[in-house]
C-alpha cells in the first residue's frame, strides 16, 4: 500500500466533517423540536446564556360579579412575568487513529471514527438534558433525593437501586445551540497518528417543573412486578400533567422516556406476559399491544409517546 499523504488525510477529514452532523442528528434525542418546542439558536450571538420568558399560572375568572361591584378585587389575575436562564456548555469527544490504520482500512476508519465521535457528543447532550429535566441542573444524579420534580413511581424504601423514567410536556423545557457539531484534526508526528476531536456547545433549561413527572422503578432488569414499571404509574403521570393543563404535542400526547428495563416491564404488561398484572391492559388498544409484541418496543399508549433511552439517570441511591 502507498503511504498516506496529505491528500488522503484531507479526504478523510472532509468525509468526517460531512457526516458528523447527520450522524449526530440520528443519535441525539432531546434536541428534537417535537420533544422540546422551546428551542433557540445562539450561533453568532454574544454570550453563552439566554433568558427564557416565563409567565405565572392563571386561574379562572369569577363566574358571577354583581352590578356595580369591583372586578379586580373579586377576580384578580395579575400578570407576573419572570425568566429562566439557560446556559450552554461544551461537550466533546476525541479519537486517535494510527497512520497504519489509515493505510490498511481507510474506509472503515472514516465510518468508525465518525460514528464514535457523533454518538459520544450526542450521548453527552442527552445525559445533560435528562439531568436538567429531572433536577434543574447538569450535575450528575447519584441519589433519588436529588430530583426536584414529583415522583409517581416507588418511594426510596421500596428500592435497593433506582432507574428514572420521565413523562413530560413538550413545553416543559428549553434547548439552545451555540455551536453545531464540529470536527478538528491534528496530525501527531510523534506517535505517527491523527487525532480527531468533535465538539458541540448546547444547553437545557427546566422551564416548568410542574410539566414534568419522574417515575422511579427498580434498576434490576426483570425485577419483581411490585417494584417494576407499570402502566398505572404512567397513567398517573399523564393525569397529573392534564390536571395542570400541561400542553401536549400536536397529536395530543405527552412524551415518556424509559430505560431498557422499564421498557421490558411495560412491554410485558401491554402484552399480558411475564406475570405482571398491575395496570389496566384493557385500557390500551390491542393494536398498540400487538405492535409492542412484534417490535419489542412501546410506541403509543395511555396518552404517551414512549421512547427508550440509555441516557436516563440510572442506578441511583435510594436512601
Amino acid at each position: 500500500m502507498a503511504a498516506v499523504g496529505t491528500s488522503s488525510l484531507t479526504s478523510l477529514y472532509e468525509d468526517i466533517v460531512a457526516d458528523l452532523i447527520p450522524y449526530y442528528d440520528n443519535a441525539v434525542l432531546l434536541p428534537n423540536p417535537s420533544l422540546i418546542v422551546n428551542s433557540y439558536n445562539l450561533e453568532g450571538s454574544v454570550g453563552n446564556q439566554v433568558k427564557i420568558p416565563v409567565t405565572n399560572s392563571w386561574g379562572s375568572g369569577n363566574s358571577t360579579i354583581g352590578e356595580n361591584t369591583a372586578i379586580i378585587s373579586n377576580a384578580e389575575d395579575n400578570f407576573g412575568p419572570s425568566n429562566v436562564t439557560l446556559s450552554v456548555n461544551k461537550r466533546g469527544a476525541g479519537s486517535k487513529v494510527s497512520n497504519e490504520s489509515l493505510e490498511d482500512v481507510p474506509g472503515t476508519v472514516a465510518t468508525a471514527t465518525t460514528t464514535r465521535l457523533a454518538r459520544a457528543i450526542a450521548q453527552g447532550t442527552d445525559i445533560a438534558g435528562f439531568r436538567v429535566m429531572l433536577s434543574g441542573a447538569e450535575t450528575a444524579l447519584t441519589d433519588i433525593a436529588n430530583i426536584n420534580v414529583t415522583n409517581d413511581g416507588y418511594i426510596n424504601s421500596e428500592l435497593t437501586g433506582a432507574d428514572l423514567a420521565v413523562v413530560f410536556s413538550p413545553e416543559a423545557g428549553g434547548y439552545a445551540m451555540k455551536r453545531q457539531p464540529t470536527v478538528k484534526m491534528f496530525e501527531d508526528i510523534d506517535t505517527d497518528a491523527v487525532e480527531f476531536v468533535a465538539t458541540v456547545r448546547n444547553g437545557f433549561a427546566q422551564i416548568k417543573s410542574d410539566y414534568i413527572r419522574a417515575i422511579a422503578t427498580s434498576n434490576v432488569i426483570g425485577a419483581a412486578a411490585s417494584i417494576s414499571a407499570s402502566l398505572d404509574q404512567f397513567s398517573t403521570s399523564v393525569a397529573n400533567l392534564r390536571n395542570v393543563n400541561a400542553p401536549t404535542d400536536a397529536g395530543g400526547f405527552y412524551i415518556a422516556c424509559v430505560t431498557p428495563g422499564q421498557e421490558l416491564a411495560l412491554s410485558k404488561e401491554l402484552n399480558g406476559v411475564g406475570g405482571i398484572s398491575s395496570g389496566s391492559i384493557g385500557s390500551v388498544a390491542q393494536l398498540a399491544a400487538n405492535d409492542a409484541l412484534l417490535q419489542g418496543l412501546i410506541s403509543v399508549a395511555i396518552g404517551c409517546r414512549f421512547v427508550r433511552s440509555n441516557n436516563l439517570p440510572r442506578d441511583l441511591l435510594t436512601a
